[in-house]
């Protein structure tokens, strides 16, 4: 049996008993088969290369009794050395794992009414909103026809639009009928000359939005037809 120094490390004692033996690596592979890369880590202390505590004692008991050490020396020392590295790594393994699992939510009865409770909250705050909203604004008002100064020879002038459902609509002070999406239609008859169109959306709050529409009838005047460019002309000439 080779005297164990204690003094040494366990990777010192078993390197210098392979090297006493004149042994190599691929000897040692060919005798126990341990890889060289794991023969490396034993006599270099460093035990990172194994998967855990029973793999690195098993490998370290195999080699030792393949140098004739004293087993029970070599382990008594591994374990006062290094066991206690490998303890601590498996706890370090464990406890991430119990942090990084998500929370796992109990569907209670508790849970469903505080779920309740702050939709409703939510639910009721939204409803203020839309109240105080109304309460303080003025209603929406949209004109789809007619623009602004428009020049028109038709006598009969058509009003469309779209407002608030809770709203009333006039045109030039006349209640007309609102429909049930909100929009509205009318006809005006128009005077020669210079019209002034109101048209005004009031609210239950007597809050109101108004457009005013100047419209010039002129009977004379006809549709204006944007000229044809010369080429255009050519062009559909030739296609005929």
């Amino acid at each position: 049996m080779y005297n164990l120094n204690m003094t040494r490390s366990i990777g010192d004692i078993l390197k210098r008993a392979r090297e006493r033996k004149r042994l190599t690596l691929g000897d040692v592979y060919k005798d126990i088969k341990i890889h060289p890369t794991y023969v490396k880590a034993l006599e270099a202390d460093d035990y990172s290369v194994f998967s855990g505590k029973v793999h690195s004692k098993g490998f370290l008991k195999i080699y030792a009794e393949y140098l004739e050490l004293s087993v029970e020396d070599i382990l008594a020392l591994w374990r006062r050395e290094y066991e206690h590295e490998f303890d601590i790594k498996e706890k370090k393994q464990l406890l991430p794992k119990r942090l990084v699992d998500p929370p796992k939510v109990l569907i209670t009865p508790s849970f469903v009414v505080s779920v309740v409770a702050v939709v409703s909250v939510v639910v009721f705050f939204v409803y203020l909103y839309y109240q105080y909203r109304h309460f303080t604004g003025a209603p929406n008002l949209k004109i789809n026809y007619p623009p602004d100064n428009l020049v028109t020879n038709i006598d009969i002038l058509d009003i469309t639009g779209k407002t608030d459902l809770d709203s009333e609509v006039y045109v030039n002070s006349q209640k007309i009928l609102l429909n049930p999406d909100g929009t509205f239609a009318e006809s005006v008859r128009l005077k020669e000359g210079l019209n002034t169109i109101s048209i005004k959306s009031t609210n239950r709050y007597a809050r109101q939005s108004e457009f005013i529409r100047t419209i010039i009838y002129r009977p004379d005047k006809k549709p204006d037809v944007p000229p044809v460019p010369e080429t255009t002309q050519a062009t559909e000439v030739q296609e005929h």
